[in-house]
């Protein structure tokens, strides 16, 4: 209990820092010392769950919740040490030595590194967006279902279905008015129109599959709907606007210039950045599109929503806590402790769930590369690859609809897992 305590409240202060910082680096400090702290963020988080996997059901594994419990205070020694270099940085190695000095390596050359890898796994993440919501939509389809499964009838008027089916219909009018209000989604051409008319269409067919076959229900359906009225809508937008200065400039030295500061210590700058931490994310709220603000907060609620269903998915199906969430017990009746001695290791388990288990083990890592990418994304760099996240999106759906079709829900479950 005490050790799922400390993980616990480690693992939501390191949330807030990020969650604060990042934005107060890009509008205090500019684009480079920004760069460089999200950079900090994801290899600590990075180095944090590779000794979770290496660490697991060993005799070191209480280990992992003191490293848990002091993340926070490695966040503050990354944003210390960003600003350290931000006001000291080092200078370029003289043309004679061979190679440039580890400071130089970590300031000048592997920000922008890091920039281009999240530029070109760019569309990985719209796509890894469009599983999480049909995973997070699933979930409460079934959740709502159950919800109306378990109302005791009252004088033979079923509320809490009436108010599920009031709750579709609402969902359905938010959709529909997002379509009329978007349309047409072009000036130009008339092609993301006809894209628009077949996704909405295959949304139709589906749901009435899924409704005959009896494995969706009208929430589900609601859901699906909007999130494809959604992208479209958000595609449609980002087309119509001007490209954005962070896109085709995040290499080039031009763009990526430091913002000067009167501090001219440590302390001081710090105490700057801490009082000044909610204006610097107001500031960044308000310079982003609305657009790409809503899609900044909407990727990475559902990424995270995502990153909590699958280890309940998988402890239901394999009957056994998978160690995701170290913040539960692992169900051995040994007091609670940290889901690090789960009784398996990586390479017990099915190798269809290797690739699952390590994912979600550097979840952390992801989440703030997504956080990082949106910040500086430019508006058109995701126009057609949002239309290929729609079809993505729907041809998962319409697997999971006839998949085993004619098999109880264990074998969805399973599927899910694997």
């Amino acid at each position: 209990m005490f050790l799922s305590t400390l993980s616990y409240l480690g693992g939501f202060g390191t949330f807030g820092q990020v969650l604060l910082a990042l934005p107060m680096a890009l509008d205090l400090l500019g684009p480079p010392s920004f760069l460089l702290l999200s950079l900090l963020f994801t290899l600590h988080h990075f180095l944090y769950s590779t000794l979770r996997l290496v660490l697991k059901n060993t005799l070191l594994a209480p280990l992992i919740s003191f490293l848990s419990f002091i993340s926070p205070l490695i966040s503050s020694l990354c944003i210390l040490l960003t600003l350290y270099y931000h006001l000291h940085p080092p200078s370029a190695p003289p043309t004679t030595a061979l190679l440039p000095s580890p400071a130089h390596l970590l300031v000048n050359v592997l920000p922008y590194l890091y920039a281009a890898v999240l530029r070109w796994v760019s569309p990985l993440f719209t796509l890894l967006e469009g599983i999480s919501t049909l995973l997070v939509i699933q979930v409460a389809g079934r959740v709502g279902k159950g919800w109306a499964d378990e109302e005791e009838r009252e004088e033979g008027v079923e509320w809490r279905g009436i108010v599920g089916l009031v709750a579709a219909a609402l969902v359905y009018s938010a959709g529909l008015a997002g379509v009329v209000m978007s349309f047409p989604l072009s000036t130009t051409s008339a092609f993301p129109a006809f894209l628009l008319g077949a996704a909405l269409t295959a949304v139709l067919f589906l749901s009435l599959i899924g409704f005959t076959l009896r494995r969706t229900n009208v929430l589900e359906t609601s859901l699906v709907f909007v999130y494809v009225v959604y992208s479209a809508w958000l595609s449609g937008v980002e087309a119509a606007l001007e490209t954005r200065q962070f896109g085709s400039g995040w290499l080039s030295r031009s763009w990526a210039v430091p913002k000067s500061v009167p501090e001219t210590s440590v302390s001081a700058l710090a105490k700057r950045a801490l009082t000044g931490v909610v204006d610097s994310v107001w500031d960044i709220a308000q310079t982003l599109p609305p657009h790409l603000l809503l899609s900044l907060i909407y990727r990475v609620a559902v990424l995270h929503l995502a990153a909590r269903i699958v280890p309940v998915i998988r402890k239901t199906s394999m009957g056994w806590n998978d160690g995701m969430d170290e913040n539960n017990s692992n169900g051995n009746g040994d007091g609670g402790r940290p889901g690090f001695w789960d009784g398996r290791s990586l390479g017990q388990e099915p190798p269809n769930m290797r690739v699952t288990t390590v994912v979600l083990s550097y979840r952390r890592a992801i989440l703030i590369a997504v956080y990082t990418h949106l910040l500086l994304l430019d508006a058109g760099s995701q126009t057609w690859w949002r239309w290929l996240n729609i079809a993505l999106f729907l041809a998962v759906w319409s697997l999971e609809l006839l998949l085993d079709a004619d098999d109880d829900a264990d074998s969805v479950t399973r599927w899910k897992v694997d």
